[in-house]
């Protein structure tokens, strides 16, 4: 009877675990389906296959239209016949996973790890990727890491009833802590809003503090893959500042969320830009979570300004740049250099004097 046991202990955990190969059918699915530049499941395979070259450099895959021949050193030891159905991401996840269990088979190194082939397979195949979509893996990715406590935000009178306020970041409820300035500032003649730095966060708060500044029209609109419908979000009559002067302060570090506030403000001519150049994130990404506990970021669509300039890669241009030029040479001419200004009281008394006229 022990005979059995053994033998039976020995067979379960020899076989590659292929449930956890789930998350090969997943990058398929979403990168197929979602991701906003077009990616063929034949091209998601090549990229992620690279991995099992890069664990065991005897493996060789060569590739022709519709084959692949897989050498271990100089032997073949396997021809695969590539899918019919050249579209379906489910045939391509299954025909991958074919190849891979084949690598398992015939490479010591790649079955010492093979539970870990998954992730690597689906890091290999985002790395490719616009540089803001992310797998996250079950394992490594949750690691701590130390990060230093900023104040997300804050506020402050400068000069002469000028109300200043600073948002580090778009966390639940800053628009409600933004309105509750204004309401408490009646006597505030004008508002610097400090977004340097600010990466962005929750989209849904940067469009409601744009809106509390904005009588009517288009915030921003995003859109996806060719043919699909683009995405408006607009605001709503009423502006809680009285149509008071607005400066929103950015840098080279001003991301994603802060610059849609800042480009639909400035863009309505509801407020000036003063700083330099912001960093150009203008992509949306869907998280999706796989069964194996592990994680995907894709990015699915473009930002774009109300007048219909694109954000992503470009950034805005400030009206008023504080950096890279000579002193009381202010003005831009389409040339401001992106810069790290989050903690430059500089800009903040440039700011104060564009309001009071003296600039």
């Amino acid at each position: 009877m022990k005979k059995y046991l053994v033998a039976i202990f020995i067979f379960l955990f020899s076989v590659p675990a292929y449930a956890d190969f789930d998350a090969i059918d997943d990058v398929f699915v979403v990168i197929s389906s979602d991701y906003i530049n077009e990616k063929s499941p034949k091209d998601i395979m090549v990229k992620g296959l690279n991995v099992l070259s890069s664990i065991d450099k005897a493996v060789y895959l060569k590739y022709t239209n519709d084959k692949i021949f897989f050498y271990y050193g100089p032997k073949m030891v396997k021809q695969f016949e590539m899918p019919v159905n050249t579209l379906s991401p489910e045939d391509w996840a299954d025909f991958t996973k074919s190849i891979i269990a084949t690598a398992i088979g015939v490479s010591d190194k790649i079955e010492l790890i093979d539970f870990e082939i998954p992730d690597r397979f689906a890091k290999e195949v985002f790395t490719g990727l616009d540089g803001y979509s992310h797998y996250y893996s079950a394992y490594s990715d949750l690691a701590d890491t130390p990060k230093v406590a900023k104040r997300n935000f804050a506020s402050r009178i400068v000069s002469d009833n000028i109300l200043l306020i600073k948002i580090l970041a778009f966390r639940k409820d800053v628009s409600q802590k933004v309105k509750q300035e204004i309401d408490d500032c009646s006597q505030c003649k004008a508002l610097i809003l400090d977004l340097r730095g600010n990466h962005g966060g929750l989209l849904d708060e940067a469009i409601k503090i744009t809106d509390m500044f904005l009588d009517e029209g288009i915030i921003t609109y995003t859109l996806s893959k060719d043919g699909t419908l683009p995405k408006f979000y607009t605001s709503t009559s009423g502006d809680i500042f009285s149509n008071k002067p607005i400066v929103i302060l950015v840098d080279g570090f001003s991301a994603s969320a802060s610059e849609v506030l800042a480009s639909a403000l400035s863009e309505q001519n509801r407020a000036v830009l003063i700083g330099t150049q912001t960093y150009g994130k203008g992509t949306v990404q869907n998280v999706s979570k796989n069964a194996s506990s592990s994680a995907m970021a894709i990015t699915t669509s473009y930002f774009y300004t109300p007048g219909g300039n694109k954000i992503d890669k470009l950034g805005l241009m400030p009206a008023v740049c504080t950096g890279g030029l000579k002193l009381r040479q202010y003005v831009t001419d389409g040339v401001c250099d992106r810069q790290d200004r989050f903690t430059n009281e500089a800009d903040v008394e440039i700011a104060v004097k564009f309001i009071e006229g003296n600039l």
